[in-house]
């Protein structure tokens, strides 16, 4: 009976001590969630804008930047995002099985040839080397700190691949935040700019704005003035608006890495809460019946006595 007891008292102070973990954690991804979806909420304004004036421009001149000119898909370089860490919930498990439909759905497309991988975060590496797929650079995540700067080297290199003609086609996976309790796993093409992928993002940045009152704001229609050239323009504006989109993703997936993670150790601690209680009225109910057969001996070796 004492040994019960004692292996009772054991796992309710492991898990005390597993609570108390589960719990800090949940707090310190709060922090980073709270951060890092404000900072996803401010890029997405600046995106909707810009998107716009390129839509424009693109509309008028369809091939008048190396970054417009559209091609057969044939090889195709996919930047993907996913975490250094685990218990962030179902998070890169959702991330996996859209990698592997997104892989057999280009299997579909006439004169597919490849398809090659940079890859951030080692979740992401280590799927990608046990399904034999291809990668090209791998990069630690960035969700602990993201900075623009951090990203510069992965859209540098996903450009010159696209500008030599080593691939034909961009892409971005990344779980898209939705909510708190929503991730989506998103595929976005990155290059080329084509006015239906251009119209395509901009109903999919402008359906996140809304009014105070909840409905959603009426779009806005303008006719723009470039000076000194739409040529000129573009050669500035086209490279910085390619390294702000894969910006946003990586603001996306980070605000989607923390706010798994602040759900799953929420969960996780509400468990071992529940987990406590039970073993509290097992460790209860276990003393109990100790005292009592105790006292049924005491009762009995009295009357044994008399």
């Amino acid at each position: 009976m004492a040994r019960n007891l004692r292996d009772i008292r054991r796992k309710m102070k492991a898990i005390r001590s597993t609570r108390q973990v589960t719990k800090a954690m949940e707090l310190v991804a709060a922090s980073k969630m709270r951060r890092a979806v404000q900072n996803a909420h401010n890029l997405r304004r600046y995106a909707l804008t810009a998107w716009k004036i390129l839509q424009a421009m693109a509309q008028v001149h369809p091939g008048i930047h190396p970054y417009l000119a559209e091609r057969p898909p044939q090889r195709i370089l996919a930047i993907l995002f996913t975490s250094d860490r685990g218990l962030c919930g179902s998070l890169n498990t959702q991330m996996f099985r859209m990698v592997g439909n997104y892989c057999k759905g280009l299997t579909t497309i006439p004169g597919f040839e490849k398809l090659s991988f940079i890859v951030v975060g080692k979740k992401g590496q280590q799927f990608l080397q046990r399904t034999g797929q291809d990668i090209i650079a791998a990069f630690p995540s960035l969700s602990n700190n993201a900075r623009f700067r951090d990203i510069l080297p992965i859209v540098r290199m996903a450009t010159d691949s696209f500008l030599s003609g080593t691939y034909d086609s961009v892409v971005l996976l990344y779980p898209d935040f939705v909510s708190a309790l929503v991730q989506a796993p998103t595929a976005k093409v990155l290059l080329p700019f084509t006015t239906s992928e251009l119209r395509t993002m901009i109903e999919s940045l402008g359906q996140r704005r809304h009014t105070p009152h909840g409905e959603e704001e009426a779009p806005s229609v303008a006719e723009y003035l470039f000076e000194p050239s739409q040529e000129e323009i573009l050669r500035t504006i086209l490279p910085q608006l390619t390294e702000m989109q894969a910006f946003q993703a990586l603001l996306e997936a980070t605000a989607s890495e923390h706010s798994a993670r602040m759900v799953a150790m929420r969960s996780a601690s509400d468990n071992a809460s529940d987990l406590l209680d039970d073993l509290s009225l097992t460790y209860n109910q276990t003393r109990q019946a100790g005292i009592t057969a105790e006292l049924a001996e005491l009762s009995a070796s009295k009357v044994a006595l008399d």
